[in-house]
C-alpha cells in the first residue's frame, strides 16, 4: 500500500479560509486554531472543570451495551475503557448513516480521528480517545437509502435500498427486513466485476445484519467491522440512556429560544459581515429542536404561545413540552446547529473533524454555542481520500499516467484521441478546406461575368466540400474508436473509479469496489492522517499487487 499526501482546497469559501488564512475568520471560530497546541491544552482543561464523572459514567454505560450490540472489536472497546477514564477527553466525528456506509469520507472522518487522537494523546500527555457520532436520528431517506459504484462495464451505478420511508421518519426507529438488504446485496452482486475478495465483501455485509435492524444500526456494525482494526467508539445519539444525558440541552433550548434566535440572528450577521454566504438558510421560527412523534422528527416552531410541531401539527404550551421531555427525552431530537451543542454536553469533546460543510456551518451553530454559555471547540478538516484499487492501479501504470496529473476531472478518452488522431486530422483538414475555398475563389473571380448566381453556386459547392470533409473528419474518429476500444474501456475505468458522474471519488462511491479487490484486512492498514500541522490533506492511497 502507497500513500501520497498533498495539501488542496475544498472549494468551501469559508472552510478554505479556516484552512489557509485562519487570521481572517479567527473570531468566527471563538479563536480556537486548530493548528497551534495550546489551543487543545486549554481546552482540554476547560472540558475536564465542567463534564461531569455521572455523566461520563452514564455515557460510558450506554456504550459499552451498543458495542456489544454492534460487535465491537477488542480494540475498540479497549477505547471505550479510555474514554471512561476520568482525564479523558474525545475527538468527535460523525456521519449520516448510509448504504454500505454510504461515500468513502465516512471512512475517511474516522481515520482521520483516529490519527489526530493518536498525536493529541501523544502531545498533550492524556487519554484522547476518537468518538463516531453516527447521525441515526437523520429522517432524509433520499440522502442515506442508496449508494454507487463502478459496475462491470465501468460505469457509475445506483444501488437502492427498496424500502419506503414515510417522509419525517428518522433512521434509528425504522427496522429494514430481510427483503431489503437481500435486494440491496443482489444488486450490488450483479453489478460489481467478479474479483478475488468480491464473496467475501457480500459476505460481511450481509452477516453485519441482524433481523430487527435499522439502516443506523447496519451501518453501525459495517463500520466496526471495517474498523476493527483502530481503537474506535461508536455513538448514537437516539439511544434512550444518551437521550437522557441530553434533555437539559433541549430543555434548556425551549426554556430560552427568544435568546437562541437573538444569538442566531447575530451570527449569521456575522458571517455575512466577513463576506460568507451563510452554510445552512436561516429559518427564524425553528427553535432548532426537532419533536420527535411516532419515529418521525418534525420541526418544533414558535407558534403562538408554545410550540407547534411544524407539518404535524400538535401545539402545546412550553411547559406541556417540557413535561413531555422530563418523562420521555426520546421525543425530541437536535438540528443541525444544535446538534454540536449536544455534543459538547453529552461528550468530552476536544475537538471536531468534520467535511468542509460542517467548518463553515460551525459559525453559525456559534450562536446556539452562546446561548448555552459555550464556545466552539476547535475543528479539523477531516483527511480527502482517494483509493486506488488494484485493477486501476495497472491500468494508470499501463497508460504512461500518474495520479499526480488525476487530481482534478478530466477526459482522459478525449485528451488521448485529440493527441492520436483528432487533433492532427483537424489541422490536415481545416488545411484542405482553406486550399479548396482557396481554389474556388479564384475559379469564381474567372467567372464572375456569367452573372450574379454564379457566387451562390460557389458558396454552395464550398459548403458541399467543407460537409464531405467534416464527414471524412467523423468517420475517421471513429475508426479510431473501433481499433482503440479496448484503451478507450481502460481510460473510461480510471475516469470512474477517481471522478464518478465528475464528482470526487470519496463523494460518490461507497467502499464496495475497493473491499472486493482487497478484502476487510486491507481496510485496518488505511493510513490515519495526524499531523494538525498540516490542514487539509489529501491522502492519494494505492494497493497494487
Amino acid at each position: 500500500m502507497k500513500c501520497t499526501v498533498y495539501e488542496a482546497p475544498t472549494g468551501n469559501p469559508l472552510a478554505d479560509a479556516h484552512l489557509f488564512s485562519f487570521d481572517r475568520v479567527h473570531h468566527l471560530y471563538d479563536d480556537q486554531d486548530p493548528r497551534d497546541l495550546a489551543t487543545y491544552r486549554a481546552r482540554a482543561e476547560d472540558v475536564l472543570r465542567t463534564y461531569a464523572d455521572d455523566t461520563r459514567a452514564s455515557l460510558v454505560k450506554a456504550l459499552r451495551s451498543f458495542h456489544h450490540q454492534i460487535g465491537a472489536s477488542a480494540a475498540q472497546n479497549r477505547a471505550l475503557d479510555r474514554l471512561a477514564q476520568a482525564e479523558a477527553v474525545a475527538v468527535v466525528t460523525g456521519q449520516q448513516a448510509g448504504l454500505f456506509t454510504g461515500p468513502i469520507y465516512s471512512l475517511a472522518k474516522a481515520l482521520t480521528a483516529i490519527g489526530v487522537a493518536r498525536e493529541l494523546e501523544r502531545r498533550l500527555e492524556r487519554p484522547v480517545v476518537p468518538v463516531f457520532w453516527i447521525a441515526s436520528e437523520d429522517h432524509d431517506a433520499e440522502e442515506v437509502n442508496h449508494a454507487h459504484v463502478v459496475d462491470r462495464l465501468g460505469e457509475v451505478a445506483r444501488i437502492q435500498l427498496p424500502h419506503r420511508f414515510e417522509p419525517h421518519q428518522m433512521m434509528y426507529c425504522e427496522a429494514l427486513t430481510a427483503r431489503d438488504v437481500r435486494s440491496a446485496l443482489n444488486q450490488a452482486d450483479a453489478r460489481l466485476a467478479e474479483a478475488s475478495h468480491k464473496l467475501e465483501a457480500l459476505h460481511a455485509v450481509w452477516s453485519a445484519w441482524h433481523d430487527g435492524d435499522s439502516l443506523a444500526m447496519w451501518f453501525a456494525r459495517i463500520m466496526a467491522k471495517l474498523l476493527a482494526e483502530y481503537g474506535l467508539v461508536f455513538f448514537d445519539p437516539c439511544l434512550p440512556p444518551i437521550r437522557r444525558l441530553a434533555w437539559p440541552v433541549f430543555r434548556r433550548t425551549l426554556e430560552s429560544v427568544d435568546e437562541v434566535q437573538r444569538r442566531l440572528d447575530e451570527v449569521y450577521a456575522e458571517v455575512e459581515r466577513a463576506g460568507f454566504v451563510p452554510e445552512v438558510v436561516r429559518d427564524p421560527r425553528h427553535s432548532t429542536v426537532f419533536a420527535v412523534i411516532d419515529g418521525k422528527r418534525f420541526v418544533l416552531e414558535t407558534g403562538g404561545p408554545g410550540f407547534v410541531a411544524r407539518g404535524h401539527g400538535e401545539r402545546g404550551a412550553l411547559s406541556a413540552w417540557l413535561e413531555r421531555g422530563n418523562l420521555d427525552p426520546t421525543g425530541f431530537s437536535a438540528n443541525v446547529l444544535l446538534r454540536p451543542v449536544v455534543q459538547d454536553v453529552v461528550l468530552p469533546t476536544l475537538a471536531y473533524v468534520g467535511g468542509p460543510s460542517e467548518i463553515a456551518y460551525y459559525p453559525l451553530s456559534r450562536g446556539v454555542f452562546r446561548a448555552h454559555g459555550r464556545r466552539l471547540p476547535p475543528l479539523i478538516l477531516r483527511q480527502r481520500m482517494r483509493l486506488v484499487p488494484p485493477s486501476v492501479a495497472r491500468l494508470i501504470r499501463k497508460h504512461g499516467l500518474s495520479l499526480d496529473e488525476l487530481r482534478e476531472p478530466c477526459d482522459l478518452v478525449g485528451n488521448r484521441m485529440r493527441a492520436d488522431v483528432s487533433e492532427p486530422l483537424r489541422r490536415e483538414i481545416d488545411g484542405w478546406i482553406e486550399g479548396v475555398r482557396a481554389k474556388l475563389g479564384t475559379l469564381q473571380a474567372s467567372y464572375a461575368e456569367l452573372g450574379p448566381d454564379v457566387r451562390a453556386i460557389f458558396e454552395r459547392h464550398a459548403r458541399m466540400e467543407e460537409r464531405a470533409w467534416r464527414d471524412l473528419e467523423r468517420r475517421m474518429v471513429r475508426a479510431w474508436k473501433r481499433r482503440h476500444q479496448d484503451e478507450i474501456r481502460q481510460m473510461r475505468q480510471i475516469e470512474r473509479c477517481l471522478f464518478p458522474d465528475g464528482y470526487p471519488q470519496e463523494r460518490r462511491l461507497c467502499p464496495l469496489n475497493f473491499w472486493s479487490e482487497v478484502g476487510t484486512q486491507a481496510f485496518g492498514e488505511l493510513p490515519t492522517w495526524s499531523s494538525i500541522s498540516q490542514m487539509g490533506p489529501v491522502l492519494d492511497v494505492v494497493i497494487d499487487n
